[in-house]
């Protein structure tokens, strides 16, 4: 497929039907793709997928959390703490613990692929606490357990959303970041839910793939 399609893969689909969102697949990749030219944060690439497929490598990924967060860029947090010390007015060791408790990803990755027509290793969201509402509801009868996240306001989208549900196999929210409000697409009243393939598969198949089911006869009724 090229990346200008966007014909939906079942998963997104269904994660629409339940949320009233639109969902990108992130797809964490070992081998070299083509990737996009332009510089772009990772936030602004989810937003964008969302229309049309997107490719990263740590060439066109021009934010430094980013970089960190995907492991392509090493032994930094000493530098962005500073960064984000002049930013916030933030005392910097308080800055740099901040920093070092966003993930970063424990495999060695060359490029990432983003759209609605793949399947993912993650699934991402900028929806309403309305929709997040609908999610957590949805899993908490597929679990019987309550939802405990983790919620920062740093990296928010690359590290504390896309890292950290890969790596913790979990659902993880976040209110973004200014950085991610400002290019990333992330609309007033909006918040951002990611969710590891797994889960994402048992919300689709539990709820989203009846409710497509019964748009698909009511749209051929």
């Amino acid at each position: 497929m090229s990346n200008g399609q966007t014909t939906l893969n079942h998963i997104c689909k269904g994660l629409s039907q339940i949320s009233s969102s639109d969902w990108v697949a992130i797809k964490f990749q070992e081998q070299i793709s083509s990737a996009n030219t332009e510089p772009i944060r990772f936030c602004e690439a989810v937003h964008k997928a969302q229309k049309k497929n997107v490719s990263l490598s740590f060439n066109n990924v021009c934010c430094d959390g980013a970089r960190r967060c995907f492991g392509w860029l090493k032994n930094n947090d000493i530098k962005l703490a500073k960064i984000l010390s002049q930013k916030t007015g933030m005392n910097q060791d308080i800055a740099f613990d901040l920093i070092r408790s966003v993930p970063v990803l424990n495999k060695n990755i060359i490029s990432i692929y983003l759209g609605t027509n793949i399947e993912g290793d993650v699934y991402i969201s900028y929806v309403s606490p309305e929709s997040a509402m609908k999610m957590v509801r949805d899993w908490q009868k597929m679990t019987s357990n309550n939802l405990r996240v983790e919620v920062s306001c740093f990296m928010s989208v690359c590290g504390n959303v896309a890292v950290r549900s890969y790596l913790g196999q979990c659902i993880s929210i976040s209110f973004g970041c200014p950085d991610s409000r400002e290019y990333g697409g992330i609309e007033r009243g909006q918040l951002v839910i990611g969710l590891p393939h797994n889960i994402a598969s048992r919300l689709y198949n539990i709820g989203g793939k009846a409710k497509s089911t019964d748009v698909l006869k009511n749209s051929t009724a």
